[in-house]
């Protein structure tokens, strides 16, 4: 099931929305809710994956571990979005 982010994640937010994503916050049955991001991402699937993102087939999400986790691969989405972009 996935909820609203918890307060707090401002970073994350505005860092997903600059891909085109979003971010949740992901409860898996009997476990704590951890944070996950969804939106198009098949262009960004093997970045989350190398930071440790792990795809849920039922909500369609990355989830993470923790919050820094997901922001450090959004940031580092980012980046490289920005760079791919810049004029040499």
């Amino acid at each position: 099931m996935l909820l609203p982010p918890s307060s707090g994640t401002d970073r994350a937010q505005g860092l997903a929305a600059r891909l085109g994503c979003t971010v949740a916050e992901h409860c898996e049955p009997y476990g704590k809710s951890k944070p996950a991001v969804l939106g198009s991402l098949s262009g960004l699937a093997l970045t989350l994956k190398e930071f440790g993102g792990r795809w849920d087939r039922v909500e369609r999400v990355y989830v993470f571990a923790n919050w820094p986790m997901l922001e450090a691969a959004l940031e580092y989405c980012v980046r490289n979005k920005d760079e791919a972009r810049a004029p040499v």
